[in-house]
């Protein structure tokens, strides 16, 4: 079994973005990482076209989990791919994501039984969005993302009896250990006869699941590190940085990738 994998689930609208995340992988993965994605069972072929096969091993989502569709489905089946038995850890990296610079496992990982997990309170963006709320328009933004982040994750945090300081799991790429996973499964999925479907569907954020669940068991060691990437959740982030010349040679010295939501359409 691996120690650590690289994983993504995709679907045929980002393909031409994982074939993005297929090539930087090849480009930078230092340590032959083994690199592993699922996607429907009606996307294969169109992944194989455009893709080829050289580089990854491809998988149909219906061998992780039949409940795929739609975005609480991708969720589900990112969160279930340690059932497939191939490691004891995984880098969860979604297809609109990209890496910048070499890594290894050493980025991952804090020794040979403990990964590193991404747990950190998220400060500098609601700061970020409070300074800047009209970067992109002449309109604030619709809804206030602090606000949101904490509605999701105080949810979760009182099914577990946690208080205190509220943290975030992500974002993408995530880290996880299957230990962690398991735990989950044997522990409260099953002891509550339910299922991690139905988690999602109470509360889709897979990650604050996996965080707030490993602080209530301490089923592996915490080792906390900072997002793994730059992530631009919206256009003015993108907008402001282009502004002042924050560009991909100045983020490889802080992160390993960039993470661009899909949902946008603008290239860096």
């Amino acid at each position: 079994m691996n120690k650590i994998v690289l994983y993504c689930k995709s679907y045929r609208n980002d393909v031409h973005r994982a074939k993005t995340l297929l090539d930087s992988i090849k480009k930078y993965n230092s340590d032959s990482l083994p690199f592993y994605m699922s996607v429907p069972s009606s996307d294969i072929q169109l992944f194989k076209d455009v893709l080829g096969t050289d580089g990854y091993t491809l998988i149909r989502d219906e061998d992780i989990d039949t409940n795929n569709e739609g975005w609480k489905g991708q969720q589900i089946v990112k969160s279930q791919f340690w059932k497939l038995g191939l490691c004891e850890n995984y880098v969860c990296v979604d297809s609109d994501c990209f890496f910048i610079k070499p890594f290894g496992v050493s980025d991952f990982m804090f020794d040979d039984e403990t990964p590193y997990t991404v747990c950190h309170e998220y400060k500098h963006f609601f700061e970020f969005c409070e300074k800047h709320p009209y970067i992109s328009s002449n309109e604030p933004m619709h809804f206030d993302p602090r606000e949101s982040f904490m509605k999701e994750r105080l949810h979760i945090m009182s099914l577990f009896g946690r208080s205190g300081a509220v943290y975030d799991f992500g974002p993408g790429p995530t880290i996880w250990s299957t230990k962690v996973w398991n735990s989950l499964e044997e522990n409260y999925i099953k002891y509550n006869n339910t299922t991690f479907a139905e988690l999602i569907k109470l509360n889709g954020s897979e990650f604050t699941w996996y965080g707030e669940w490993l602080l209530y068991s301490q089923e592996i060691r915490l080792m906390p590190k900072g997002p793994l990437f730059k992530n631009y959740h919206y256009v003015f982030q993108y907008e402001y940085d282009k502004q002042y010349g924050y560009g991909l040679d100045k983020i490889a010295k802080l992160y390993l990738g960039v993470g661009i939501q899909s949902i946008y359409n603008f290239d860096i």
